[in-house]
């Protein structure tokens, strides 16, 4: 039976395995958090996890990890020298160290647990509901057999996509972060149906649907172009609204939100470098 470990489970810790256990109910959770109000939030969110805040008791962290045979580091990146530190003389060499740090480089974690295999991840928040995108980048050390048992795992909480490490920040700048840019879009399109008349409650329950619908459709088939051309009729409505979109330079606004936020991944890591490095 696989046994995971949850070191520091917020809010992306707890999507990864709420997708996980959706996925397999059967495989053992140890989560931990900071304080006692966290971990009871925790109980409830995953109920057949056992959770554990160091409020609660000090080694709670090293407990957790005794033994697992994947331990998720979901600390801040600026805690991760001193929590790998921490768990050092508890850490199995066999246990794979799965970071889900944003600007925490491979190399720079190997620097601090040198005895185990690590894999690098970049998963978005719907991995909660299981239709997140996790970017998955294990160092040569980890094994061919735990690398696809770790998908297997993650597969639960959404699309899992092997990448290179150097591949993260562009991954981050239209996945992981990406999720916001169209919460943003949808805001914006219930803001303009308000403006235009329609209540905020009809408004938010006609952008949701609209959004929902428009992703299984695109699930369906994943050619936006081609979705986007065959609702763009000449001389009609869409084509009229989409309009203002291509005007404002939505492909150069897009690109550059990808790249502000691919460009902060690397000014993390090398921040959180000079951090664990001294």
């Amino acid at each position: 039976m696989t046994t995971i470990a949850s070191i520091g489970t917020g809010n992306m810790g707890t999507a990864l395995i709420q997708g996980i256990l959706t996925a397999d109910a059967s495989i053992t959770v140890r989560a931990t958090t900071n304080s006692t109000d966290s971990a009871q939030r925790l109980r409830s969110d995953l109920p057949t996890a056992t959770v554990t805040s160091l409020e609660d008791d000090a080694d709670a962290n090293r407990k957790a990890v005794s033994s697992a045979d994947f331990v998720f580091l979901g600390v801040k990146p600026w805690m991760m020298a001193d929590t790998l530190r921490e768990l050092a003389d508890d850490l199995d060499r066999d246990s794979v160290l799965v970071s889900m740090a944003a600007g925490v480089a491979a190399a720079d974690l190997a620097k601090l647990a040198p005895e185990n295999p690590i894999v690098r991840i970049m998963p978005n928040t719907p991995s909660a509901i299981g239709h997140g995108v996790i970017a998955l980048a294990p160092t040569a050390e980890v094994t061919a057999a735990s690398v696809d048992t770790l998908k297997s795992l993650l597969s639960g909480a959404g699309l899992v996509v092997d990448l290179d490490e150097s591949q993260i920040p562009a991954m981050t700048g239209i996945s992981g972060s990406g999720v916001a840019y169209f919460f943003l879009l949808a805001e914006a399109m219930i803001a303009a149906g308000v403006k235009q008349g329609l209540s905020e409650d009809v408004a938010r329950q006609m952008v949701v649907a609209t959004a929902d619908g428009a992703g299984r459709l695109l699930t369906e088939k994943p050619d936006p172009a081609a979705q986007r051309q065959a609702v763009s009729s000449k001389g009609g409505t869409t084509l009229a609204g989409l309009q203002q979109f291509l005007d404002s330079g939505i492909f150069d606004i897009a690109e550059a939100a990808a790249q502000a936020a691919a460009d902060r991944s690397l000014e993390m890591e090398q921040e959180n470098s000079e951090v664990i490095n001294g």
